[in-house]
């Protein structure tokens, strides 16, 4: 994670400490371990670029491409490509740009900040562009245990007033883990869950749908 981090010794103050916080309180590292070491990865919601970085630097073999509506966040996100060939950013809608087809698709930490029939029609979507014997990794946080998910909804409330994370203010939507398997299994995937079980004060979960 050192070698990310130092992608973004041209940023300002408060992205390097956010990026840093960010490190800290995500398991980025189990993530990362769990998607495929080649082809063409897609990483929904990239923000700064931090998980697709590490992606990339972690194998040679990924074709990283993040996507996020959030063009300030992009334009950081391109500044550490330098000469590196195997990992691009674009800023836009998913539905507008397009995913482009793909051997596997990251989503971490974000479709909360929708409604849940808007997470279904992404779910539907990267059921679409990932390629025959592909995967989706999705993180999430689900509805329990009730004190770490009260932790985790406190924050992301924070986070949302304050303009910190991009969404709609007061208005989030964590899904049960009933209800995540239900969509991803509506939405043609096959099911694995992994526990995300550390340290951290979270409800952290991940869905794996091939």
């Amino acid at each position: 994670m050192d070698e990310v981090l130092r992608l973004y010794a041209g940023a300002s103050p408060s992205v390097r400490a956010f990026l840093r916080g960010r490190v800290l309180l995500s398991d980025l590292d189990f993530i990362e371990s769990q998607v495929p070491v080649s082809g063409t990865v897609v990483d929904l919601g990239c923000g700064h670029g931090l998980f697709a970085n590490l992606l990339a630097l972690r194998s040679p073999n990924r074709n990283v491409v993040g996507i996020d509506l959030a063009p300030e966040k992009i334009e950081i996100a391109r500044a550490t490509i330098g000469r590196r060939e195997n990992i691009d950013f674009i800023s836009g809608d998913v539905f507008e740009t397009g995913i482009p087809e793909c051997d596997a698709i990251t989503i971490v930490d974000v479709l909360y900040l929708l409604p849940r029939t808007e997470q279904y029609r992404i779910l539907e979507e990267c059921r679409r562009k990932i390629r025959p014997g592909g995967l989706l990794v999705w993180k999430a946080q689900e509805r329990r245990p009730r004190w770490k998910f009260a932790w985790t909804w406190s924050q992301e409330m924070l986070t949302t007033s304050t303009g910190v994370t991009r969404g709609r203010r007061g208005r989030l939507t964590f899904l049960s883990r009933e209800e995540a398997a239900a969509d991803l299994k509506a939405a043609g995937f096959r099911l694995q869950i992994v526990e995300m079980k550390s340290w951290r004060p979270y409800s952290d979960i991940l869905y794996l749908g091939s």
